[in-house]
């Protein structure tokens, strides 16, 4: 069920970073955020997100709540930057970090043990230490987690890695937008995402691909894209975390892929590029 909340007047998807674990310099770590009316939610923090954050015109003390699919380092490097960054300029509120069973135990040893030093010097010129820990929850049910004004958050469990993960879908008015970190949705997924209005979703790589890989059974393919999207009702579905650009060096590999999705889908499929912007109100 939706909930008609306040009248929105900007919903706004941006893609900081399409890629993967590799150091691909097209291509930062996986980020997301969605801007409501001004206030800023972050999906993963990977590699560049910050820096890629700024290109849109956006400081790290802007984001209210940074969104955790998962805890693999390549979801998660940039979150020590973003924390202290934004400490530093002075944001307005504590972080809000929300992920699965594990965030934690992650955000208490990553921001004040190994940074003890830093803290303390800055300390001594006047920082103001309240607003540096973020406020972390973990979600440890699937189910809507989060009421706001503008905005509700659920989330869902997706099998990947043998570790927690999360898929999140947020409900703004009568707008519907799902996004995945990494893994293999259950039956349920297409009811979760039924009728959302825009799906973010890793594609790593083609079956043929995805088979030949140790980590191969992680991850979803072109098939089963299309086959949830066009079960769901789903109008915009996004691509990332191609795997498979990363290690055969194939910049066209992810069109072949939508071309596979469409061929099973009515809906429209775009390749994420970082700094892909879909305006949504």
């Amino acid at each position: 069920m939706r909930i008609r909340l306040n009248i929105i007047m900007k919903l706004q998807f941006v893609m900081l970073g399409s890629g993967a674990v590799r150091d691909n310099p097209h291509r930062g770590g996986p980020s997301q955020i969605l801007n409501i009316d001004n206030e800023i939610l972050m999906f993963d923090c990977g590699r560049s997100a910050s820096t890629n954050l700024a290109r849109t015109g956006i400081g790290c003390e802007a984001v209210d709540r940074l969104f955790l699919t998962h805890l693999h380092f390549d979801h998660i490097v940039d979150v020590p930057y973003l924390v202290f960054v934004g400490w530093i300029k002075k944001r307005k509120n504590r972080l809000q970090i929300y992920g699965p069973n594990g965030t934690k135990d992650f955000v208490t040893k990553i921001i004040r043990p190994p940074f003890q030093q830093d803290i303390e010097s800055r300390l001594k010129h006047g920082k103001d230490i309240t607003l540096l820990d973020p406020v972390v929850y973990e979600v440890h049910q699937a189910s809507q987690f989060l009421l706001a004004n503008r905005y509700q958050i659920s989330s869902t469990f997706i099998d990947h890695a043998g570790i927690p993960t999360l898929a999140y879908r947020i409900n703004v008015g009568n707008k519907r937008i799902v996004i995945t970190g990494d893994g293999i949705p259950d039956e349920k997924f297409p009811e979760f995402c039924h009728g959302a209005d825009l799906l973010s979703i890793e594609c790593s790589g083609t079956s043929e691909f995805l088979d030949q890989q140790a980590w191969g059974s992680w991850h979803i393919g072109p098939a089963d894209i299309a086959q949830i999207a066009s079960e769901a009702g789903i109008k915009i579905v996004i691509i990332k975390h191609l795997v498979i650009e990363d290690i055969t060096g194939d910049r066209t590999i992810g069109n072949s892929m939508a071309k596979q999705i469409q061929s099973h889908y009515s809906g429209e499929v775009i390749v994420a590029e970082d700094g892909l912007t879909i305006n949504l109100s």
